[in-house]
């Protein structure tokens, strides 16, 4: 910086160096004249101009530096990130043309590339990034994303889960012709432990508009085969209208639906309340507006029931938490192999889970158990063969069943580990299907199914 500054002083004017021929007067035997030494001033000016320029070109090329080494850093760190999705896009090719994709995986991949372009744009944005270097790895993450909706185009309805179905139908057919039912009902007599990647994935009718509600299949043997949607449409919480399909197919393709108007209003007594919904033997069983009451609707008659749950916590007095609670899911209904369930808590228990076995037909209580765990501490339960499961959080995109109580035996277990896939942090709405065997969940607005393995 000094010999540069030597530089700059070296090229500033300089005086001339010839001499001046002055004239004077005589003065008291003296001789005064007035000679000008202006010409041999130092050019001060001049220098703090030029010194200012310097000062700034000196501080541009150490931010022009500071780029560079910011640009050779963050490239290699881009560009692994594309090789990186680009190869999750080639397994995905490899499997979406025999038609095997999982839907899920395709919606962990929009995440992925939706957080790298944004960092991208913040990479540009504080001139880490030069223009062009950002558009070119733009227009190759476009490009990216574009076979990927390609991709997704093809397989939109769930054709995979709909010849899953189909093959089950087939097996189902088989077994009726050589077992009896006594022994088609009877449950195992192992634990839950294994829970499948999701066999149907699907955004619910209403879109992301309504994130909270419940979804499933008629859960009783024998009765017609009904699957339905249940949106909580009034401030994420209140519910009026139940949506069916006639089949699964129409289920898959979004159509032939019918609206079944439950009641006029979202604030009256049998009004829908949170997510805790199921389906069973042609009615609907839920909790009631703003109170600790279970509401049947008959899908046929259109009549209803209803009966209070002595002490249950209601209105997000006991929901179902983990890090954050989930609105209004106090009062969780859950059907089995061996009915109707309702799953609270209450106060006298120490807000720790109850689970009660209801008589499908009057709502009575016919029975009636205590567990030692905190409802607040779980996010989700639901019933199998009489035993309580109840999930806990483990990841924005992975929960897990951790937790058993045996109704049969009394006995519980917190020593379960059988993670299961999702696609939102908030689960609404977990229940088992006795008819299929299946775990069905609404997601923030993503419909899912898993099977199970004991």
């Amino acid at each position: 910086m000094v010999w540069a500054l030597l530089l700059l002083v070296s090229q500033l004017p300089l005086a001339a160096s010839s001499p001046q021929r002055v004239t004077g007067e005589l003065r008291k035997d003296a001789c005064v004249c007035q000679i000008n030494f202006s010409a041999w001033d130092f050019p001060v000016q001049e220098f703090e101009e030029l010194l200012g320029l310097f000062q700034q070109c000196s501080e541009s090329l150490d931010e022009l530096k500071t780029q560079t080494n910011l640009t050779h850093i963050k490239m290699p760190l881009f560009s692994a990130a594309i090789k990186n999705i680009t190869e999750h896009l080639s397994q995905f090719e490899y499997i979406n043309n025999r038609g095997l994709y999982n839907p899920l995986n395709f919606r962990l991949l929009d995440y992925e590339m939706g957080d790298l372009g944004t960092q991208i744009a913040d990479a540009h944005k504080k001139q880490a990034l030069d223009t062009s270097t950002a558009q070119d790895l733009n227009d190759e993450l476009s490009s990216i994303r574009l076979k990927v909706q390609n991709m997704q185009k093809y397989d939109k309805f769930n054709l995979l889960a709909l010849r899953e179905h189909i093959r089950k139908l087939k097996n189902r057919l088989e077994s009726c012709r050589t077992y009896d039912k006594t022994q088609l009902d009877q449950c195992s007599k192992v634990l839950l432990s294994n829970i499948s990647s999701p066999v149907v994935t699907q955004l619910n009718p209403y879109g992301t508009s309504y994130p909270f509600g419940a979804w499933g299949k008629e859960s009783r043997h024998g009765s017609p085969e009904l699957y339905w949607v249940q949106s909580l449409q009034s401030s994420n919480t209140y519910g009026i209208t139940l949506r069916t399909y006639s089949s699964f197919e129409d289920f898959v393709m979004s159509k032939n639906h019918k609206d079944i108007s439950v009641t006029s209003s979202y604030t009256t007594t049998y009004s829908i309340q949170g997510p805790g919904t199921v389906l069973y033997n042609e009615s609907l069983y839920y909790n009631c507006y703003k109170s600790p009451n279970v509401c049947k609707f008959d899908l046929k008659t259109k009549t209803f029931q209803h009966i209070a749950l002595q002490d249950a916590g209601h209105d997000n007095k006991f929901p179902y938490c983990y890090y954050s609670c989930y609105g209004t899911t106090d009062i969780d209904l859950s059907v089995d192999e061996t009915g109707l369930w309702a799953i609270y808590a209450t106060e006298e228990n120490y807000g720790n889970i109850v689970i009660s076995k209801l008589d499908s037909s009057t709502l009575a209580v016919v029975q009636t158990w205590k567990t030692k765990l905190f409802k607040k501490s779980v996010s989700n339960a639901f019933m199998v063969c009489g035993v309580l499961y109840a999930t806990r959080y483990l990841s924005p995109k992975q929960e897990e069943v951790f937790y058993a109580f045996d109704t049969v035996t009394g006995h519980d277990t917190n020593t379960l580990s059988v993670p299961f896939e999702k696609i939102s942090s908030d689960i609404q709405n977990l229940h088992y299907n006795p008819t299929d065997q299946r775990l069905y969940l609404f997601n923030y607005a993503y419909m899912l199914a898993y099977e199970l393995t004991f």
